[in-house]
């Protein structure tokens, strides 16, 4: 199979780089979400089962006084067979739920859910049941009302079961499981779930070649070089249960964890959720463009993984990438090289939001055509050698490319890569392409806090915002951003400080603010504790009430922006 090492659109490089909307530009009207993902936070559900599982963005979440969802893992489903003959499992994330369930309920289209196995202030977990109709997910707290939509389906389908105990030989019905993952993934058909467990405290591994896929990987998800797809309406979902864990992968002597390959067939519309990824080099490989992919909530990690390639790669369009951790790729390689990434796609129609992406030896690379409808947003990023996130080849003349709600915190910390130099940004714009005409517009930057990025000063490339200057009609717009140095000697912008432009945002630790910006702020932020990085404003901060509307309706934790009146400066809101 060719493997593309050229072709970079968003490169998130950390560990590795829904309910709220967001549109194409930061002034045009639209909204946006927050969430940190899932925590492991030990609450229980109704039924008294563990909430504790491997995926889903760590900490990052501060509680709120009122109420967001953001992000479902299904977003249809089945509301009848499985377990007791009641549905699929739906897993919705947010903030403000409520740290038990209490008398609290969620509803899908006006009807009650069944049951409740999980329930936390972030993550909730429910069968859905006979009463469930097509129409919105709204959780309903207790003394604080209803929460937002989010869109579900119910329609037919098949639900099956894979558990540690099971056989490949059995029907996989909830009373006769499947042994192995890899048999969940050969036999079910568009609209089908296959929940991974069978019971809170079920143990499922995938961690020897796929006999089935032909590829050195542990979940190929070909069968015999054939296709194997779902639909946009009916897609196929590997779910793991709730409170269950699975693996698939090894972080040493299979190069991949889970496989899309780049042959012939299609492998389009899939859900994975819940799972723990390993990969020697990538754990979640999406090769051969790959459509209408929902990647959620799962635990990613490739601590061995080098050359030219990332931990989580490859060419998806219309992918949905949301409350998953990213981290420690690369964290046991000595020799870095610039050319290993934490998340690295190159393809277009891509909302990567609510992740937590850190702790990696990753850098990037740049190439490929131009991508655009780019939607990076509510993610932490932290802990990398080189840029926290790079739009190396784009064309925000084609479709938005955004990124907004963000925390990116120590990045660029150097040094060099054993193969030469890198760039060391918070947010890089390289203004590269290598095929087609340049890209053109405007990438737009709102609503983010970076701090600490770009240590290594000894590149020229090193520093909060960085434009490249590779192509002149490719810009950056800076509203509503708080740009804190770490020290006198980290810039605010790097290299070609002419090709961006913007308002509004607020620039501490290194001087005063860049020329070309208008109504900027110098001041100390007051963040509530910057070394524990926890940017959220105290009482009497300069940023409150100094930005103008975006996009973003609501920030990092899930707060509301105002409706009238200005915003506050950065990803955070001031709630008193």
């Amino acid at each position: 199979m060719a493997r593309r090492v050229t072709l970079a659109l968003v490169v998130l490089v950390a560990a590795a780089c829904g309910g709220g909307s967001r549109s194409s530009s930061p002034n045009d009207g639209g909204s946006a979400g927050g969430d940190s993902g899932p925590p492991s936070d030990g609450s229980s559900g109704s039924d008294g089962s563990s909430s504790s599982d491997g995926g889903g963005q760590e900490g990052g979440l501060s509680p709120i006084a009122g109420l967001r969802a953001f992000f479902t893992d299904l977003t249809s489903g089945p509301g009848t067979g499985g377990q007791n003959g009641k549905g699929a499992f739906v897993t919705v994330y947010g903030n403000g739920f409520g740290a038990s369930q209490g008398t609290s309920t969620v509803t899908v289209g006006g009807g009650a859910v069944d049951s409740y196995p999980i329930w936390t202030g972030t993550r909730i977990t429910f069968q859905l049941g006979s009463a469930a109709q097509t129409g919105n997910v709204v959780v309903n707290v207790a003394g604080k009302g209803a929460s937002n939509g989010l869109p579900f389906t119910v329609r037919t389908g098949s639900i099956y079961f894979v558990s540690s105990t099971g056989s490949d030989s059995a029907d996989g019905s909830f009373a006769a499981p499947w042994a192995t993952i890899p048999k969940a993934k050969n036999t079910i058909q568009p609209g089908d779930v296959a929940y991974i467990g069978t019971s809170a405290g079920d143990s499922v591994s995938q961690t020897t070649v796929d006999a089935s896929s032909s590829y050195d990987c542990a979940l190929g998800m070909s069968v015999d070089d054939g296709t194997n797809a779902g639909t946009a309406a009916a897609p196929k979902a590997l779910v793991v249960y709730p409170g269950a864990t699975a693996t698939v992968g090894v972080e040493s002597g299979i190069e991949r964890g889970l496989l899309t390959p780049a042959i012939s067939g299609t492998f389009d519309y899939w859900v994975v959720a819940g799972f723990t990824f390993r990969g020697q080099d990538e754990a979640i490989d999406l090769e051969g463009a790959p459509v209408g992919w929902r990647i959620v909530g799962n635990d990613i990690s490739c601590p061995n993984g080098t050359g030219e390639t990332g931990c989580v790669t490859g060419m998806p369009t219309q992918l949905a990438f949301y409350g998953n951790v990213v981290h420690d790729a690369a964290a046991n390689v000595t020799t870095v090289t610039k050319y290993y990434h934490g998340v690295y796609w190159g393809s277009s129609h891509i909302d990567m939001g609510w992740n937590e992406v850190r702790d990696g030896k990753t850098c990037r690379d740049t190439g490929g055509p131009n991508e655009f409808d780019l939607h990076v947003h509510d993610n932490r990023i932290h802990g990398t050698v080189c840029d926290g996130l790079n739009f190396a080849t784009v064309d925000p003349s084609q479709g938005a490319v955004e990124a907004f709600n963000n925390l990116i915190y120590d990045v660029g910390q150097g040094p060099d890569p054993a193969d030469g130099a890198s760039d060391y940004a918070g947010i890089y714009v390289a203004g590269e392409t290598d095929s087609g005409p340049a890209g053109g517009g405007a990438v737009q930057i709102y609503d983010n806090t970076l701090y600490g990025c770009g240590s290594w000063s000894q590149s020229p490339d090193s520093g909060g915002i960085n434009n490249g200057g590779g192509n002149p009609g490719l810009t950056m717009n800076l509203v509503g951003n708080i740009v804190v140095a770490g020290s006198a000697s980290e810039a605010y912008l790097a290299k070609d400080a002419t090709l961006v432009t913007g308002s509004n945002n607020l620039f501490s630790g290194a001087g005063s603010p860049p020329g070309g910006l208008t109504a900027s702020v110098a001041a100390d932020p007051m963040f509530v504790n910057a070394t524990g990085f926890d940017f959220h404003l105290q009482p009497g901060s300069p940023a409150i009430g100094k930005s103008i509307t975006t996009s973003a309706t609501t920030d990092y934790d899930g707060n509301p922006r105002p409706t009238a009146g200005p915003f506050d400066i950065g990803a955070y809101q001031y709630v008193p």
